[in-house]
């Protein structure tokens, strides 16, 4: 029962998604929401959803945009961003946006070439998926 259980804790903590400074580049790009699932496990599908989010990051600042595809393979581009830092705190990747005196916080925990998953304050989590026009 205690291997088990040994072998049980290794697993979950080798689960664990770090973020490395490294790995923050791969941020970069256009992002497209395909669910959110709740802390309750109660999931919300996005499958019309419209809308990709742009993360333009330059060393550990940068912005966030909502951007609308059009069929030419362009966006539909408004001048709307919000601004966001990247901190590194307690084994955590945490994005700290501001605009207009309004501050709040995600976690980012995971984060691939392909996919992106984000953790705010509520405990939601957002996926998401590289866009491919």
């Amino acid at each position: 029962m205690r291997t088990a259980y040994s072998l049980l804790c290794l697993l979950l903590i080798s689960c664990t998604a770090n973020i490395k400074p490294a790995d923050i580049d791969q941020l970069n790009g256009y992002w497209r929401i395909y669910k959110a699932v709740s802390p309750s496990g109660e999931e919300k599908q996005y499958k019309s959803n419209v809308d990709v989010d742009f993360f333009g990051l330059d060393n550990q600042n940068g912005i966030r945009k909502k951007l609308k595809p059009l069929l030419n393979n362009q966006f539909n581009n408004s001048n709307d961003f919000v601004a966001f830092s990247i901190a590194f705190l307690e084994n955590k990747c945490i994005i700290t946006y501001s605009k207009q005196n309004q501050i709040w916080q995600e976690e980012i925990t995971e984060l691939t070439a392909n996919k992106l998953k984000l953790k705010d304050a509520r405990g939601v989590v957002f996926h998401y998926i590289k866009y491919q026009p």
